[in-house]
């Protein structure tokens, strides 16, 4: 007599094939990218328009000066950054809502797994994602600018470059802290207040001491790298930090997965 054997896909690569699949066959991705085109786009093109407004409204004294359209694309990604977020923490909150990610565990249940294979799918997506929106933000941008605008390929690319590293790691944040709230409201209101709201106010403060920690937050670090500022902490420390904080939210959510039940 014998004994039929059935073996299930549950290794990494097989969960990473399944990840790629569920990424791409739900409308609230396209949706995501769509809006999030649309948006780039008109901000843009506002961001243009005012530096062409600004330089030929002069006070007296004042110079005009030309300004790298990657700009355009570092200004746009810090306001366009909750879509992105947006984007990364629906992979993990949706199977949630659904309850599908029941069957996402039964299927890999190395929970390890589960959390690594939607980074890895995640990653190089959030990357072309950046990329995509900082091209767009600069060419509609520029084009407004005029000749306000200046193009050199070299600056172009270390900007897109650059916004393309800042979505990724902030969208990976995202998915991370996705895995400790589970609910898309939750994770959102998280996401926007470290990305965007907290950073922005405590950076504008007078007190030294938090404005530190205002470029200790993910956002804060994001303005800084994207800035190139040095006060507080220098770009390349804030891309570290980047890295930190998007490997935290991973390891935490991975941490949590494995603790609790779906």
């Amino acid at each position: 007599m014998s004994t039929a054997v059935v073996t299930l896909g549950t290794g990494l690569p097989d969960a990473v094939r399944s990840e790629w699949t569920k990424l791409w066959t739900v409308r609230s991705s396209w949706l995501n990218l769509a809006a999030a085109l649309v948006l780039t786009t008109l901000l843009g093109l506002q961001f243009g328009f005012n530096l062409a407004y600004t330089s030929t409204h002069l006070e007296p004294g004042q110079v005009a000066q030309t300004e790298a359209v990657g700009e355009f694309g570092a200004s746009v990604i810090m306001i366009v950054q909750v879509v992105i977020a947006a984007f990364a923490l629906l992979t993990v909150t949706s199977e949630y809502a659904t309850g599908s990610i029941r069957s996402t565990l039964q299927w890999t249940p190395v929970r390890r797994n589960v959390v690594l294979a939607k980074a890895i799918v995640l990653a190089p997506v959030l990357f072309v994602y950046g990329l995509v929106l900082a091209g767009v933000a600069a060419v509609a941008g520029g084009l407004a600018a005029g000749s306000w605008a200046d193009w050199t390929a070299s600056t172009l690319v270390v900007d897109l470059l650059s916004v393309a590293f800042y979505a990724t790691t902030a969208g990976l944040f995202a998915a991370g802290i996705a895995w400790v709230v589970r609910s898309t409201a939750g994770t959102l209101t998280v996401a926007f207040l470290l990305l965007m709201v907290v950073p922005l106010m405590l950076g504008q403060s007078s007190i030294r001491a938090l404005v530190w920690i205002a470029a200790l937050l993910p956002g804060g670090a994001g303005q800084n790298y994207l800035t190139g500022t040095t006060d507080p902490l220098s770009p390349t420390v804030s891309g570290v930090l980047l890295i930190a904080w998007a490997v935290l939210g991973l390891v935490l959510g991975t941490r949590i997965l494995s603790r609790r039940d779906a």
